[in-house]
């Protein structure tokens, strides 16, 4: 059992020394091959980034909007109060917030207090033209419909209800959730066709260093070497490529987030695209990683298995 150590640890350093070898033998293709699979995993990394921006807006907005609800002047304050109770149970709602038609006349002219016109306006009418409010806060976003339809369809208190300010948010969402969808297919798209084209060129990149070693393998198989063994420096190969794709792409992602991050955060603030990646870095190494080299291996494992049927 002991002896196997060391002839597998030699096996194991022969197989590395041949992978190396064959890397420095086909440099320049090589060298397309990882530059293809820098592409991917940048496409891929990019998509991330629109994920992680589309989600920080789409919650930004979600902090934004709520549906209003506006109660005719005549409603009785304990029904408005009851029906607030009842909405407060339903498990899609986070807030509700009451506003009575007192609060909302000060707060009004507390808004508009520098505007002359508008408090002596007020003060003409002679009486609060304000309605009492329900201000409802989802606890997600796509709750909203779903909330808007109950409340609509809630007999219980549609005597009382004014007017329900729901479609100008609901239209706001959807042309935001529309452009997201439609950013992140075109992204997926990209990344799908950079990985197939990345695989298609690692796959000729280490078909070619197998056929230069066309005769050595021919002997090895005459001497009776495992195709596994036969298979292993080009694995390697095809690992040190993805792996190597990587590493430059991740060196890549830094100075470009530094420099795209402030010119984001103009358009959404709140949101640091270099801090998302430091934040995030591990868990996006190990995707980036994870892909790369199985881009490298899977390239390897489909030109060794039909190399060897030949």
């Amino acid at each position: 059992m002991f002896k196997c150590v060391p002839m597998f640890i030699n096996k194991t350093r022969r197989v590395t020394i041949s992978a190396l070898k064959d890397l420095s033998r086909n440099l320049w293709l090589n060298m397309a091959t990882v530059i293809i699979i820098v592409i991917a995993l940048f496409t891929i990394t990019i998509m991330l980034a629109i994920d992680a921006v589309g989600n920080h807006a789409l919650v930004t907005l979600q902090e934004k909007i709520d549906i209003s609800i506006q109660f005719k002047d005549d409603a009785d304050e304990a029904k408005i109060l009851e029906f607030k109770k009842d909405l407060e149970n339903l498990e899609e709602i986070k807030e509700v917030e009451y506003i009575s038609k007192e609060q909302a006349l000060i707060d009004f002219k507390e808004t508009h207090k520098e505007s002359e016109y508008i408090n002596q306006s007020i003060e003409e009418l002679g009486e609060n033209p304000l309605f009492a409010i329900l201000n409802i806060k989802a606890n997600d976003i796509s709750k909203y419909n779903s909330i808007n339809e109950y409340i609509i369809g809630n007999d219980n208190y549609k005597d009382i209800i004014e007017e329900v300010n729901y479609k100008e948010n609901e239209k706001a969402i959807d042309n935001l959730s529309k452009i997201l969808a439609t950013i992140q297919d075109g992204i997926a798209g990209l990344t799908i066709l950079f990985v197939l084209i990345s695989v298609l060129t690692a796959f000729n990149t280490i078909r070619l260093a197998m056929y230069t070693h066309k005769i050595e393998i021919e002997i090895m198989r005459l001497v009776g070497a495992s195709n596994w063994y036969i298979r292993m420096p080009f694995i390697i190969q095809g690992a040190i490529l993805g792996t190597m794709g990587c590493v430059i792409t991740l060196a890549i992602i830094s100075p470009v987030a530094v420099y795209i991050s402030p010119r984001i955060t103009q358009f959404l603030p709140g949101f640091d695209l270099y801090v998302y990646f430091m934040n995030n870095f591990l868990s996006i190494t190990v995707v980036l990683a994870l892909i790369g080299i199985s881009v490298g291996v899977f390239s390897s494992l489909i030109a060794i298995r039909r190399y060897l049927k030949v």
